[in-house]
């Protein structure tokens, strides 16, 4: 009978703590959950061209690891950088995953531009891996920075242009903007 008692003491207390453990991490979440959940930025350089305006949409995962999806709508021109001839219109799309504990995080992930030309029915397409560095902030109206290199396959060998193409892709390309 001792024995018996003993073990169901062990079974609450064991219980009891597991429901402390998960109401101590339910809080860490419950402040997680509290960060902004979109960010609108400029974009210099990058995978938008030479200036892009962006939107990013972000679904927390964990508390360690944020799902972002990132639309956006650039300029650029063509590899004459005196007399431009031909300008562009980039589409930026990108789905990255998000590493780190708080503000500062870590993004890999993957994008693709579709370059439409002015005047002209004629588009191009680049898809790359992305490789960034965040400062996402936890509340709300607050700056927002990122910094990433996105390096298509496609990209020529003068690092400033897609190969048998003559528009000017910026592999680095830093971003900021505002989260709400």
């Amino acid at each position: 009978m001792i024995k018996r008692r003993t073990k169901i003491k062990e079974i609450l207390l064991i219980t009891h703590l597991l429901i402390l453990q998960l109401a101590c991490y339910g809080q860490d979440l419950k402040f997680f959950n509290q960060r902004p959940k979109k960010n609108l930025f400029v974009e210099l350089g990058g995978n938008g061209g030479l200036l892009s305006l962006n939107h990013e949409k972000i679904h927390l995962i964990s508390f360690k690891l944020m799902l972002v999806y990132k639309i956006g709508l650039g300029c650029t021109q063509d590899y004459s950088f005196k007399s431009p001839e031909n300008y562009f219109i980039p589409l930026p799309g990108n789905l990255t995953l998000c590493f780190g504990k708080r503000r500062v995080l870590f993004e890999l992930g993957l994008g693709a531009t579709v370059f439409l030309k002015v005047n002209d029915p004629v588009y191009e397409f680049s898809f790359y891996p992305i490789i960034g560095y965040r400062f996402q902030p936890l509340k709300a109206n607050k700056l927002f920075l990122k910094a990433t290199i996105s390096l298509p396959q496609n990209l020529g060998s003068s690092n400033f242009s897609i190969s048998n193409s003559e528009i000017i892709f910026v592999p680095i390309g830093i971003s900021i903007g505002k989260s709400f």
